[in-house]
Order: structure tokens, then C-alpha cells, then sequence
């Protein structure tokens, strides 16, 4: 059993590094998160959207929207990949439908392939 499971891992160990770029790429430390500006969150009718840009981002990053009804408790609601342009500027943009008569707040969390993240932004509507 166990000469069957120990080439069975190992492939998965060199998929899993060879697809998440881990094996070429150095991760982006808190010092050089790319910047995030133009910030916009907006309701029309029962939708909220949210939009913002980024600059110069490495593929190791990714948005989490998260959404909380008492701005204590928060869930993810979206993932949204990134890395999309890494000299360039690129435009994102989530859209939801918010519950009719309760107040929501939502921030976009910008999130390394390490674990570590920062809150870009937050608001409530």
C-alpha cells in the first residue's frame, strides 16, 4: 500500500507547485502590495456593486469580497482572481443583490498566496 500512495503524493506535490508558481515566484510581502485605488461602492435599486482598480499586480493575488449585516461578523461572498496585469493597471468590479431593509456592509480583502491580506477598503449601504 505504501509503494502505491508515495508516487501518488509526490505528483500531486509537483502539480500543486508547478500550477501555483510557487517553485518560480518569490511571495509578495506587506511592503509591496499593489496598489489599490479608485474605490467605488455603489446601490441601484436592489444591487450593490462594487468596483476598484489595481496596479502592477504578481499572479500571488486575489480579492475576497466579504459581507456582514452587523459589520462584526463578515463572510466571504466572492473570490475574485488577480494578477491580471503586472505593469499595467486593471479594473475589477463585484455585483450583488442586497436584502431589502437590512443595512450591509462589505469590504474587499486584498489576499497573498501565503495567507497574509489586507482590508483595501470597506463600506456600509
Amino acid at each position: 500500500m505504501k509503494t502505491k500512495l508515495i508516487p501518488v503524493l509526490c505528483t500531486l506535490f509537483i502539480l500543486l507547485f508547478i500550477n501555483t508558481g510557487f517553485a518560480f515566484n518569490f511571495p509578495v510581502t506587506s511592503a509591496e502590495w499593489p496598489k489599490v485605488y479608485d474605490v467605488q461602492f455603489g446601490q441601484k435599486g436592489s444591487f450593490v456593486t462594487l468596483e476598484w482598480k489595481a496596479q502592477s499586480e504578481p499572479k500571488e493575488i486575489y480579492y475576497e469580497i466579504e459581507s456582514s449585516t452587523d459589520n462584526i461578523t463578515y463572510k466571504s461572498a466572492a473570490v475574485i482572481l488577480g494578477g491580471f496585469s503586472a505593469k499595467n493597471s486593471f479594473t475589477y468590479s463585484y455585483k450583488v443583490k442586497q436584502t431589502p431593509g437590512v443595512k450591509s456592509y462589505y469590504r474587499i480583502k486584498q489576499i497573498n498566496n501565503d495567507g497574509s491580506f489586507r482590508i483595501v477598503s470597506e463600506q456600509s449601504l
